[in-house]
């Protein structure tokens, strides 16, 4: 586990689907998936960490103006549940998109570690992910 204050100040966080980088600014890039910071990697030398970041951040925006559906289902996902729980509520709703009561059973009323939000707010995540799911199919088919 790495401890953030060793590598200096804090540039930035990209709180990407289920987990967050953070760029530090002796060039350490963490990652934290919901169980602590661990060290994902560097900047290569030469690079300026704030530059990494910032490119970083661009790239990713980029992304999600690119799939406004993905952003919609990211932005539900991050109201509904903090980075510690995020990856258990993606893995239930990724896992059976189609039923939201199950869904909710296994993340909202299992046996701990839960997230605080009722069916119809699971309800409409599954929509957003369906959505976002539907969305990408249709990138890939037009591509191709």
């Amino acid at each position: 586990m790495a401890k953030c204050s060793v590598h200096g100040a804090e540039i930035g966080t990209i709180y990407k689907l289920t987990s967050a980088r953070r760029y530090m600014s002796d060039g350490v890039v963490l990652k934290n998936s919901g169980f602590g910071w661990k060290l994902a990697g560097k900047v290569k030398a030469g690079i300026n960490p704030a530059d990494a970041y910032q490119r970083a951040v661009s790239r990713y925006g980029d992304e999600l103006a690119a799939n406004p559906e993905f952003a919609a289902y990211r932005k539900e996902l991050h109201a509904m549940a903090g980075l510690g729980k995020r990856w258990k509520l993606h893995m239930a709703v990724s896992a059976m998109p189609d039923d939201a009561d199950g869904v909710w059973s296994e993340a909202c009323d299992g046996y701990g570690d839960n997230v605080h939000a009722d069916v119809d707010e699971v309800g409409n995540l599954c929509r957003l992910y369906l959505a976002a799911l539907d969305a990408a199919k249709a990138q890939r088919q037009a591509a191709a």
